[in-house]
């Protein structure tokens, strides 16, 4: 008998944080045909809310930078200040990519950033570095 309780094929959890509602469809459909639960927030606030309303953190943050509320990088340094979401996996996906808005995402605590328009396959291949 194994003596841990979490199941190996327990499925992983991403919380996906897209104010553009198409895009939000299309992450859904990418990550959900990849077995990944998900959880959807339109924008920085909800996804707060969603956050601290989580019984446990998910794997990862999947998160746009310009969101309604409150920004993706505000967001990011919000996460990483709540208790147990110091080893969550922070993803920015953004059409933003400029160097010093890259900088930013880094320094509040973001992990990783992936520029839009991205490649459906680029982006499963990065989530899965942090979802072992």
């Amino acid at each position: 008998m194994g003596s841990g309780n979490v199941s190996p094929m327990a499925k992983k959890t991403i919380l996906v944080v897209e104010d553009d509602p198409i895009i939000l469809t299309l992450l859904e459909h990418i990550l959900g045909r990849e077995g990944y639960e998900i959880v959807k927030a339109g924008n920085g606030k909800e996804a707060l809310e969603k956050a601290k309303a989580m019984p446990v953190p998910p794997d990862v943050v999947l998160s746009d930078v310009m969101l309604p509320f409150i920004s993706g990088i505000e967001l990011v340094a919000a996460l990483r200040a709540l208790d147990g979401w110091e080893k969550v996996a922070l993803v920015m996906l953004t059409a933003k990519g400029q160097e010093s808005d890259i900088k930013r995402a880094f320094d509040a605590g973001a992990d990783d950033y992936l520029v839009k328009p991205f490649q459906p396959g680029e982006l499963v291949a990065r989530l899965r570095r942090f979802l072992r």
